[in-house]
């Protein structure tokens, strides 16, 4: 039996950019790949009040 390899894709958006969609790309990849595993899925913020906010997203999967 062939194991599936553990794969993570990664997605950023400054602040300025919040309305270009980061929920609508991640979306994409389930909708583009609709038998993946799913096995976490993380959000994280930087920047502060001197700095625009940076956001991130990682959701770690396997091809099923």
């Amino acid at each position: 039996m062939k194991r599936a390899i553990m794969k993570i894709k990664m997605y950023g958006k400054e602040s300025s950019e919040h309305e270009l969609g980061l929920e609508d790309e991640v979306n994409a990849l389930f909708e583009q790949h609709p038998n993946i595993k799913i096995f976490d899925i993380r959000q994280s913020a930087s920047g502060g009040s001197m700095a625009d906010t940076n956001l991130y997203i990682s959701v770690w999967y396997e091809d099923v």
